[in-house]
């Protein structure tokens, strides 16, 4: 009765760390999105995004560590979707400054959290695309464009069960904007060309 009753008593406090642990990731995890949110929207108003980046970096960092000896709850949907919203704001940050697009592996976060991160990178590449072709730059829209596509091109290559990696409507999405985006640049460079009247671009969907 003693080891059992020992035994249980190990098992609670166990339970009562998970708790804690559980608590200080969902808490860390909406820090650190705020501060992607944050970040995209500096890039996108050309504002300075790089001291925000570096506290994302401490922040995941110290994340990743606080957690790394519990999988369980370092794997949990909260932190998986702060990893997903991290992978987004560094990959647009590397595309935006001309740098190599950073791995899973370097930015410490979980395969499936970068691919999903990845595909969402498509919806705000489009944001930049429509802003360059407001201010007639079609240079900077063909660049972000020509990463739109690439990126399409990548990311439909994963074919597996949504239990391993959910990304399938993200791919859907993905494609839609893609398509949408190559009917503006398509009506963009007509009008620079032949300057056709009346061409509208859409908004950001």
């Amino acid at each position: 009765m003693k080891e059992l009753d020992a035994t249980i008593g190990k098992v609670m406090d166990r339970m009562t760390e998970l708790e804690t642990k559980r608590e200080l990731a969902l808490s860390m995890s909406r820090s650190i999105i705020r501060k992607t949110k944050n970040m995209i929207h500096a890039i996108h108003t050309e504002g300075e995004f790089m001291t925000i980046q570096g506290e994302l970096k401490e922040d995941m960092k110290s994340l990743v560590t606080k957690l790394k000896a519990d999988p369980v709850i370092l794997h949990s949907q909260a932190v998986e979707d702060c990893m997903m919203e991290f992978s987004e704001a560094l990959i647009l940050s590397s595309i935006v400054r001309k740098k190599d697009m950073p791995t899973y592996e370097t930015l410490k976060v979980s395969p499936q959290a970068w691919a999903l991160g990845l595909c969402d990178t498509v919806g705000e590449l489009r944001r930049l695309v429509l802003t360059n072709l407001m201010r007639n730059d079609m240079k900077k829209a063909q660049y972000y464009f020509d990463y739109m596509d690439m990126i399409c091109n990548e990311i439909i290559k994963f074919d597996v069960p949504d239990a391993i990696l959910p990304i399938r409507r993200k791919q859907d999405v993905a494609r839609g904007v893609m398509e949408k985006t190559r009917s503006d640049m398509t009506n963009a460079l007509m009008l620079e060309r032949f300057g056709a009247p009346n061409s509208k671009v859409d908004g950001p969907c």
